[in-house]
């Protein structure tokens, strides 16, 4: 095993990628929700309420003051933002990359968006007497996302691109030394952590109850709810918590029903390291993730982790506890490997 000293980030640059960072995904759509905002409280007093606040495929079919635009934009252009920034900002600290370049981009494009939508919704509906008179939207949501498009790229080009470092290699706590036909085992179980799976449970039971909701009173849309709640419920049972094994034929992992799983088998080993990984400054992510580098893996956490490096020059990652002995093993396999070969 061999210890590499890694360069990290120069601050002078990761402290113009937070700056920039926070003008686009905090000061943009703080500047556009409140242009958006004032706007909006000038035409007040020219609509007769209700206004429509929804269209469906027949038209508009929900109706409501004109100041729920005021917390669309609020809520939506400005809300969501903050709330992606400061997930960002805590998740990725100095371990920056393309992960935190990205979400600095939709957040801005995500207010772009809200307050075209908002504004253009409006618009063709000053000057009606009859709400239900109010045309079609839908040349007001294609303006919508190309502000979106627009916004966003520019969001994205004005952020200096920084290639996220990887983390610092492990040291083994204990030599591994594997004798002629010994057969030595390392088993271990990786999980997300609770507060995530406790996160993902609430979402899924918000979801279990709109498609009831929706589905009980005939609300259109309902069955395409209730598909999502089969997919979500499918994804955390597959992917929350895998089986990883270390034995003289190679590495294996495995979700608890047995699918996603990878095998590598000894002979497309190169070597094996434990090393400490940033979950969302390296793979923007938790899960099994691809990275912007081309490692793969399974991310469960931040902390240590066994990286694999094949032949064929991929690399994969698994985070779990006791990394650095899972390494070493896996490694002194690879060894005798060469040696005997």
């Amino acid at each position: 095993m061999t210890t590499h000293d890694l360069t990290r980030t120069p601050p002078p640059l990761l402290r113009r990628a937070r700056l920039t960072f926070f003008v686009v995904a905090l000061v943009v759509p703080l500047v556009i929700s409140t242009i958006g905002v004032i706007l909006t409280l000038t035409w007040l007093p020219s609509f007769q309420n209700p206004v429509a606040t929804h269209w469906g495929i027949d038209g508009a079919d929900a109706f409501g003051p004109a100041s729920t635009y005021i917390w669309i934009l609020l809520g939506v252009g400005l809300g969501i933002p903050v709330f992606l920034a400061v997930v960002t900002l805590a998740a990725v600290g100095a371990h920056w990359g393309g992960a935190a370049r990205l979400m600095g981009a939709m957040a801005a494009g995500l207010a772009a968006l809200t307050a075209t939508l908002s504004l253009g919704a409006l618009a063709i509906q000053r000057g009606l007497a009859d709400p239900t008179e109010v045309p079609g939207v839908g040349g007001v949501v294609a303006l919508s996302f190309s502000a979106l498009l627009v916004v966003g790229l520019v969001a994205w080009a004005v952020q200096p691109p920084v290639s996220p470092e990887p983390g610092r290699t492990l040291e083994p706590r204990h030599a591994v030394h594997v004798a002629e036909g010994e057969r030595v085992v390392w088993l271990a179980t990786t999980a997300m952590p609770r507060a995530a799976v406790a996160a993902m449970l609430v979402l899924l039971l918000g979801l279990v109850a709109l498609a009831a909701f929706m589905l009980g009173t005939g609300v259109q849309g309902g069955w395409v709810v209730a598909v999502v709640v089969v997919v979500v419920a499918f994804a955390m049972a597959a992917t929350t918590t895998f089986r990883v094994r270390v034995t003289p034929e190679g590495f294996a992992a495995r979700a608890l029903l047995g699918w996603p799983r990878v095998s590598i088998p000894l002979d497309e080993i190169e070597s094996a390291r434990a090393v400490d990984i940033s979950p969302f400054g390296e793979f923007g992510g938790w899960g099994w993730r691809v990275g912007v580098n081309g490692r793969s893996g399974i991310v469960m956490r931040r902390g240590s982790a066994v990286e694999i490096s094949r032949r064929d020059g991929r690399t994969f990652i698994v985070t779990i506890d006791g990394a650095e002995e899972a390494a070493a093993l896996l490694q002194a396999y690879a060894d005798h490997g060469k040696a005997t070969s």
